[in-house]
């Protein structure tokens, strides 16, 4: 590699480190799950604490667990856990059920939130 070449790979390893720009690929869904989820939610059936087990979510009607006090919202709300579903609550929780007590604010990339869907689609699925 002669000077020139290296003159140039060094520019662009400069201009990444300092424009906060990062070459890492997506951060997988249980990485999100993991970052953004887990503190409330566990993947272990029954296993509720601050909020209800995501085992087995997609496909169940919400605030269907036995083992977990929900809110009147959606207890009222009539949803079932579909994949769209889930992409909509992940998205915006209080869009969906306006007086839901999840404190979430949502995750606005479209790409992470199809990420963690995949991810929670993997537990619990027969």
């Amino acid at each position: 590699m002669g000077l020139r070449s290296l003159l140039v790979v060094a520019s662009v390893v400069t201009l990444v480190a300092t424009s906060g720009l990062t070459l890492a690929a997506e951060p997988s869904g249980e990485e999100i799950f993991k970052a953004k989820c887990a503190t409330c939610h566990s993947l272990t059936q029954g296993l509720s604490t601050i909020a209800p087990d995501l085992h087995g979510v997609v496909g169940r009607k919400a605030a269907s667990l036995d083992n977990f006090k929900y809110s009147d919202a959606l207890k009222e709300s009539g949803i079932v856990w579909t994949p769209e579903k889930l992409d909509e609550w992940i998205k915006s929780p209080h869009m969906v059920a306006a007086e839901t007590e999840m404190s979430f604010p949502g995750l606005s990339d479209p790409q992470q939130r199809a990420a963690v869907v995949e991810f929670l689609k993997g537990f619990g699925a027969e």
